[in-house]
């Protein structure tokens, strides 16, 4: 009996305090520093989520809602649960401002509900979509995609680079998932069919950083194979 009502009490506090990954992001006050901090901040909550990103540098990982979108995304910091790409969890933490960015910590329970979903769809978005604040922190840990685009800074901070669409320039900050030490070699002028990953915020600023090389697409030269004139007169014999 006291095995069952344990079990019901578990539950309980796990399903009343059930949140969406919208409620704890979304916000329209932009805090003392302008970095839109969630209205759950300090308060324990449970949320669930696919796993979309893992081995994120600070040691975690990003869920999303199965539909992706505005406010959908999140970071998980945590070092003791191990999860994998298409994971759907359920987990209790505490909602924190982590330089800036709105992350789940302290994380006390996480359960795994199911394996091998499908990774909800990246939401293409215009360079300059991802470079206000205002607009910019609706994506903070969202999966975005930017197209047809051109590296037009190299030299950015702590070795992100500038890229844009031609309505303005936001950052991709490459390496921060899995192997730090791993940049990529990339000179301005060079352009990319898409660069897809998650939302960051870090060292002040925004900054797309794909999950490795895969997310990033360069844009194929076109060749014109050379005609040989003898060729051409051939045909007219």
């Amino acid at each position: 009996m006291k095995i069952s009502i344990t079990i019901l009490v578990l539950l309980a506090s796990w399903s009343l305090a059930a949140l969406s990954i919208f409620d704890i992001q979304y916000t329209t006050t932009p805090g003392i520093d302008n970095t839109y901090p969630s209205p759950y901040v300090g308060k324990s909550v449970t949320l669930e989520g696919i796993v979309v990103a893992t081995n994120y540098q600070g040691g975690g990982f990003f869920i999303s809602e199965s539909i992706s979108g505005a406010w959908r995304g999140i970071l998980v910091l945590d070092r003791k649960y191990t999860v994998s790409i298409g994971d759907k969890v359920q987990l209790s933490g505490t909602v924190n401002e982590v330089f800036g960015m709105t992350c789940i910590q302290d994380v006390a329970q996480l359960r795994k509900i199911d394996s091998n979903r499908p990774v909800p769809q990246f939401m293409n978005v215009t360079t300059s979509q991802l470079i206000r604040s205002d607009e910019a922190e609706s994506y903070e840990g969202v999966l975005v995609r930017v197209l047809n685009i051109t590296c037009s800074q190299v030299s950015g901070p702590k070795g992100r680079f500038g890229v844009t669409d031609g309505t303005g320039q936001c950052l991709i900050y490459p390496g921060v998932f899995g192997d730090r030490t791993q940049r990529f070699s990339i000179k301005t002028g060079d352009q990319f069919s898409s660069i897809q990953g998650l939302l960051v915020y870090s060292f002040g600023a925004y900054s797309l950083s794909p999950r490795s090389r895969n997310d990033i697409a360069v844009m194929q030269p076109v060749f014109n194979q050379s005609t040989s004139w003898g060729r051409i007169k051939s045909i007219y014999k």
